[in-house]
């Protein structure tokens, strides 16, 4: 039993490592300017403020990638000769404790990838561990700690945290140009995405997988046929839509076929699953028009959730917060082409993550978008709500980023989940 500190706790990939720690029966607090309810259900103190007592009392600290190893409580801990770890470092270490790691990585997609493996695992009854940076639908969960034969992972890129897994079956469901803040150029990225791919004994990088009559049901959830070598392999209906799901479903049969479960349990495990919150996630409705969520925070994921909702009746409304300064930098004019796709735009202030503030860069996306169509800038979330307020039954709202403002939103009573 150890006690562990974590900087940056209440990010989703820490939070679920920290859960991992204290349900395998040690003491586990931490650090961050957030704070967490779903950590507080499992009394975990989290501090604010700078509390240097907090890192004397720990045995290991453990920081996320977002922080620098300069930042003073992990200077600190390494004046006091603490043993202190990335995250990377310690994910590598939890699942080196399982006899098949399954781990999930690239820039779009692989936590909704990760999470279907899981449940096809624990339909077929193998009783899966899980660690995912997002929140399943059906229990509110990011982790699940269960046998020691399957470990089901998302794995993280930036800083190569995912060099510390050693996976038997890798999956890479796509590499874009992110985290360049880092990587400095898309070819660096790549050499780390295929050291990934070499530490894995195998990598699934593409499915050869067909599919035939897809459509929608009245939910707009999908319904397909998958083909395996001009054959029928399954007919589908899933509870999850976005046409963009079809390719992380495609990869979790890849998977699922690889570690040999039968056909029947990989259809009641994709058919079964619920989903992930804030991946198309419908979240009710305010003055009568649909309210989705979703994670979209790069240029190809707007468009792909854009080609999602297209077929839905009525205005596409888009509210996005843009997900670091670097990132909208990186991507400006790609910003600008996918966002006004959308009938109607409005920007929320962006999120900073580990960036200082730099509203010029926001400044200039408002700018550009403005050339192609009407938009504008909120930094007041009340008045953000005030004009969202007045949208009708036949509007279609989506909320997009990795940031805060969903959250936000709840809190203020303007959206729930049902």
């Amino acid at each position: 039993m150890k006690r562990f500190y974590f900087i940056g706790i209440c990010g989703v990939s820490m939070s679920a490592l920290a859960l991992f720690l204290k349900q395998d029966g040690n003491y586990v607090k931490g650090y961050d300017l957030n704070n967490s309810a779903f950590l507080k259900e499992y009394n975990i103190e989290v501090d604010n403020l700078i509390n240097l007592e907090n890192i004397k009392w720990a045995d290991e600290v453990i920081y996320s990638s977002a922080f620098n190893e300069d930042f003073i409580l992990i200077d600190f801990a390494k004046k006091l000769k603490k043993t202190v770890k990335v995250r990377g470092q310690l994910l590598g270490e939890i699942a080196s404790a399982y006899e098949n790691v399954i781990a999930v990585a690239g820039a779009h997609g692989k936590s909704t990838v990760t999470s279907l493996i899981y449940n096809i695992l624990k339909v077929a009854g193998e009783k899966p561990s899980l660690h995912v940076g997002a929140f399943l639908k059906e229990n509110n969960k990011n982790f699940e700690i269960a046998d020691k034969k399957y470990f089901v992972s998302e794995a993280c890129e930036y800083h190569d945290n995912f060099l510390y897994l050693h996976p038997k079956i890798s999956v890479i469901t796509n590499v874009e140009s992110e985290h360049l803040d880092y990587f400095k150029n898309f070819n660096n990225l790549l050499k780390s995405f295929e050291k990934f791919a070499k530490q894995s004994q195998f990598c699934i990088s593409k499915s050869d997988l067909k599919i035939k009559r897809l459509k929608y049901d009245n939910n707009g959830f999908l319904i397909f046929d998958v083909y395996e070598n001009k054959e029928k392999f399954l007919s589908l209906h899933m509870n999850i839509g976005g046409v963009y799901n079809v390719k992380n479903i495609l990869f979790a049969i890849e998977v699922a076929k690889k570690l040999k479960i039968s056909k029947c349990f990989i259809k009641l495990g994709l058919e079964s699953f619920k989903g992930i919150q804030k991946r198309f996630e419908n979240v009710g409705s305010i003055s009568s028009a649909k309210v989705y969520l979703d994670y979209a925070h790069h240029p190809k994921e707007i468009a792909s959730l854009y080609d999602s909702v297209k077929m839905l009746s009525g205005k596409k409304v888009a509210v996005f917060q843009p997900h670091t300064f670097s990132r909208t930098l990186n991507f400006m004019n790609d910003f600008v082409d996918s966002l006004a796709m959308f009938d109607e735009i409005y920007l929320f202030k962006t999120f900073p993550a580990r960036e200082k503030i730099n509203t010029d860069v926001e400044i200039e996306l408002l700018k550009k978008l403005s050339i192609k169509k009407k938009v504008i800038l909120y930094y007041d979330v009340d008045a953000l709500i005030d004009k969202l307020k007045v949208l009708s039954e036949k509007d279609v709202l989506l909320i997009m980023g990795a940031g805060d403002l969903p959250e936000i939103l709840i809190n203020k009573n303007f959206i729930w989940r049902d």
